[in-house]
């Protein structure tokens, strides 16, 4: 038979179980917590990633949000993560213009990409940025 309750605070420290009534209230919302996420574990990638690296000169007016949301819309499926890691104004670079420069990281969940792969979704990549913005790769 399992019982359950709680004890009045007063009575536990009469007793000398003030300890193990904070630990069971700590494991409680331990517990409620947990049971209240669920979490999702996700396997690690079997296959390799791929990823490369471009620049681009763009208008200092344009915000990144705008070239990420280009790349995204002209790579394929396989793209995985666009992150810009450096923007650059100043020396060798026009007025009005930043240098962007992007990492790109293709993945299949089912095989190996091939280097033709890769390198055709990144000349859509720049083509798109062309078109869209008059972008032109460093």
């Amino acid at each position: 038979m399992v019982r359950l309750g709680e004890l009045i605070p007063d009575a536990a420290r009469a007793l000398g179980l003030e300890d193990e009534l904070r630990l069971s209230r700590a494991i409680a919302t331990f517990e409620a917590l947990v049971a209240e996420r669920q979490t999702q574990v996700e396997a690690l990638p079997r296959f390799p990633s791929v990823a490369r690296d471009i620049s681009i000169l763009v208008d200092d007016t344009l915000p990144s949000a705008a070239v990420r949301e280009t790349v995204r819309q002209a790579a394929p499926a396989t793209l995985t993560r666009v992150r810009e890691f450096d923007r650059y104004q100043g020396k060798g670079v026009p007025e009005g213009k930043v240098s962007l420069s992007l990492r790109l990281t293709f993945r299949s969940p089912d095989r190996t990409l091939t280097d033709a792969e890769v390198q055709k979704a990144m000349d859509d990549v720049l083509a798109a940025l062309r078109s869209r913005h008059d972008a032109v790769q460093r």
